[in-house]
């Protein structure tokens, strides 16, 4: 390890980032304590759905699925990224990948990475969703898109919606604005927690 490394983890449990042992925020929680994101009470059924599926669609991309794990209710959800993945041919490189960025001192986990044959040799950064589109999704892949640094900063970045009916919506986030906005709420939250 050269003077310069930074040591970098994750804590699942918790869903918490860490370099070299102090806590970082990650992409949500800064939009969350910056105010750019809907603040939700406790942990809904709407989140154990988002869990279940981003972990089902996880082990489809490892073709490591069983489908009698998965909820009954929630098969729709990974029906559709399936069924997104058959339609656009879509290939992931990167499944759930915690990174962090060490000058902005920042962590996440990006859902998707991959080629997308339409975009020719484009990659794309995509972010799996199992609810409404909301304005703070476009501000969130403008930071996982940040956490690439120079390796995909030319990605496309967008979020598929999957749907209960198996159907999924796939939707771009092209304004580059939202890096702008993303990097003054990493400010903010950066500012709060050096001000408590």
């Amino acid at each position: 390890m050269t003077p310069n490394s930074k040591v970098f983890t994750f804590d699942p449990i918790e869903h918490k980032y860490y370099l070299d042992g102090v806590e970082i925020p990650g992409v949500t929680t800064i939009l969350k304590e910056a105010g750019l994101r809907p603040t939700y009470n406790g942990f809904t059924d709407a989140t154990l759905r988002g869990l279940h599926t981003h972990q089902a669609c996880e082990y489809l991309d490892l073709n490591d699925l069983d489908w009698r794990s998965v909820y009954p209710a929630w098969a729709g959800y990974v029906k559709a990224w399936e069924r997104f993945k058959e339609e656009t041919g879509f290939v992931p490189e990167l499944i759930e990948y915690q990174t962090y960025h060490p000058d902005f001192r920042f962590g996440g986990t990006m859902d998707r990475r991959g080629m997308l044959p339409s975009l020719g040799e484009r990659r794309v950064e995509l972010d799996l969703k199992t609810g409404v589109e909301e304005d703070w999704h476009a501000l969130q892949t403008a930071g996982y898109q940040l956490l690439g640094r120079d390796a995909w900063a030319k990605d496309r970045r967008g979020a598929v919606y999957l749907k209960e009916d198996g159907s999924y919506r796939l939707v771009w986030h092209d304004d580059p604005g939202d890096l702008r906005v993303f990097l003054s709420g990493l400010t903010i939250c950066h500012y709060k927690r050096s001000h408590p």
